[in-house]
This record gives C-alpha cells, sequence and structure tokens, in this order.
C-alpha cells in the first residue's frame, strides 16, 4: 500500500488508507480516514493505473515511441474521466454509489498515470452475504432499489451494462445501490455501435451476440442476479443445489440461456416472485 498512501497523500493529504478492500483487473479500492472538524470521516478510494501494474512492464518496451505510448495511455485516461463523470452526474441519488472526488496523477515516467477516485463507503451486498441465503423479502427490495438506479440512467441515456452481485452496495440504513459504472456508454453512442462489455454470466443474450441493445439489457441482467439469490447462488441450468458445479457446467448452462430454451424458475421463489423475474429475464428484450 505504500504506493497508493504516497500518491494519496500527493493529492488529498489528510487522508490515510485504512486497509485494502478489494483488488480487481481495473483498479484497487481501498478504505480511508480522515479527522475533519474533530470528528473521524471514512470513504472509498478507488486506484487505477494505467497502464495497470500487470502490463507496465511488457508496455514499457514495446515498440511503440514514448511519444505513442504517452498518447495511447492519454486516451485510456479520457475514456475512464468521462465514465467518472457519469458517475458525478448520477451523484445524490439513494440508490446509486456517490462520487465525491477524483484526480487524475501523471506518473515520474512522463508515460503513464494514476487515477484516484473518491466514493462514499459502503458495504460490498456480496460481503453481506457471504454465510447467508437472502430472503425473498431482501431479493424484491434490492430489486426495487436497483430499478429506482436504472430508472435515472435511463433518464440520463446510460447503459450501466455490469450488473452483478460485486456492484450491488448496501448503505448503513439496509438500502441497495449500485455502483461501477466502468464499462457504462452513453446510449448517444448509438446502440448498433455498442461494444460487448460487462460480465457474460449476467449479460443479456443480445449483447452477448453483438445486436443492437438498449437499455432493457441491464433490466435482463438484474433479473438474473435476482435469479441466482434466489436459486442458491446458482445461473439458470446449472446443476441444482448442492450438486457441485464445474466450469464445463456454467459453460453449458450459459449456451442454453443462449438457445432461447424457457428457463426453470428459481428454487427459493414463490410462483409470484419467480413469474416477475422468469419474466424481466425473458429472452427476447420485447418481453421484459
Amino acid at each position: 500500500m505504500g504506493f497508493a498512501q504516497d500518491i494519496l497523500t500527493s493529492v488529498w493529504r489528510d487522508w490515510q488508507i485504512v486497509e485494502e478492500l478489494g483488488r480487481g483487473s481495473y483498479g484497487t479500492v481501498y478504505k480511508i480516514r480522515r479527522e475533519y472538524v474533530g470528528r473521524e470521516q471514512f470513504a472509498a478510494l478507488k486506484v487505477i493505473r494505467v497502464p495497470s501494474d500487470e502490463e507496465r512492464a511488457d508496455f514499457m518496451f514495446s515498440s511503440k515511441s514514448i511519444d505513442e505510448q504517452r498518447e495511447f495511455c492519454r486516451e485510456i485516461v479520457s475514456d475512464i474521466v468521462g465514465e467518472i463523470e457519469l458517475m458525478s452526474k448520477l451523484s445524490g441519488n439513494s440508490n446509486i454509489v456517490s462520487y465525491e472526488d477524483h484526480e487524475v496523477v501523471p506518473d515520474g515516467d512522463g508515460v503513464g498515470f494514476t487515477i484516484l477516485i473518491r466514493m462514499e463507503l459502503l458495504t460490498p451486498l456480496a460481503q453481506q452475504l457471504a454465510n447467508r441465503e437472502p430472503d425473498e423479502d431482501e431479493v424484491v427490495r434490492l430489486g426495487v432499489d436497483i430499478c429506482k438506479a436504472l430508472e435515472l440512467c435511463r433518464k440520463q441515456n446510460i447503459i450501466h451494462r455490469d450488473i452483478k452481485l460485486e456492484n450491488i452496495f448496501v448503505s448503513q440504513s439496509g438500502g441497495y445501490k449500485l455502483g461501477d459504472f466502468g464499462t457504462a456508454r452513453r446510449l448517444e453512442k448509438t446502440a448498433a455501435g455498442l461494444s460487448v462489455k460487462g460480465t457474460y454470466m449476467y449479460m443479456a443474450p443480445e449483447v452477448f451476440r453483438r445486436e443492437p441493445y438498449g437499455a432493457n439489457a441491464d433490466l435482463y441482467s438484474l433479473g438474473i442476479l435476482m435469479y441466482c439469490l434466489l436459486n442458491h447462488r446458482r445461473f439458470p441450468f446449472m446443476p441444482p443445489y448442492p450438486e457441485k458445479v464445474s466450469y464445463s457446467d456454467m459453460q453449458t448452462a450459459f449456451n442454453e440461456r443462449l438457445s432461447g430454451k424457457k428457463l426453470p424458475p428459481p428454487a427459493n421463489a414463490g410462483k409470484r416472485l419467480s413469474e416477475i423475474v422468469l419474466k424481466v429475464c425473458a429472452y427476447n428484450k420485447r418481453a421484459r
């Protein structure tokens, strides 16, 4: 955490890293704190390296000139900053993770950059459900709250494109919030031209097939998330709990969904809730 703390102090000197919360291919998230007017404050800090730590050595020894490398990194940073601006526009909504501030810091090599994003500190839903199954009421509340978030996204012409367990957070009051707009894009870029992004097991069929898609692709992903939470964390067509699940089982299950095969109801949902979830997961996007 030495590098992260050093660069955090250089930008926001009052903040200190408390612990690492998570690490992924697009950055590391930390819990940070500061003393402000005699009170202790906490936030979440996301640190993104461009190029990433994994890419850095190969990138520096590539055939590109220093100017080409610098321009390449600038384009990536510009894209990420665009996503941060989406977060800022949605900030303040009770069902979307609140953005607080960001900074782009050039690296000492004159090529790469480090991006710092400060956000409100919340509990990841995956952490809250680590040792238990949610009941129907919890899943319904989650569905309602994330639908509210998606309605705001729709009004701003935004498709999130990565609705999944890891991108849902829980507030102190128990409300559910949508976070990580790292794959979001404005609908203004035309549905036909949008790229395939997101986590494929939650992905709507039309997105995976590179067909034109719209905001109801996010609805499909939310439906699949609710299905899993009501089905012992198993996607449709996976072996029933408590049988073991292999990688080939996951591939087969996804291919069955892509084929348009009718989904079985989730194991732990009543009739009415099953009907709602299955409708949202409809293969035909116009039926959702």
